[in-house]
């Protein structure tokens, strides 16, 4: 549905983040929606993103994508 948190619109699966000032945050729907919360300490750091491979660096999601290509994650037993 149609959201907006802070008075900002969000789109639909899309991740955004919020400021850590203030006590309080109003998010709205006009329609049903669904929303997923996390949170997590700040680290205060750069943040790399590629699919589903979170880093610090480029090189670091380079490294990872081809960790998991070559198998060095494991896997699941079916």
């Amino acid at each position: 549905g149609d959201v907006s948190v802070g008075g900002e619109s969000v789109k639909p699966h899309h991740l955004i983040e919020v400021d850590r000032d203030g006590d309080s945050l109003v998010i709205e729907a006009s329609s049903d929606a669904r929303l997923l919360f996390g949170h997590g300490e700040v680290i205060d750091e750069p943040v790399y993103s590629h699919g589903p491979f979170v880093m610090n660096t480029r090189e670091e999601i380079v490294q990872a994508v081809e960790d998991y290509q070559n198998g060095k994650f494991g896997g699941l037993d079916a």
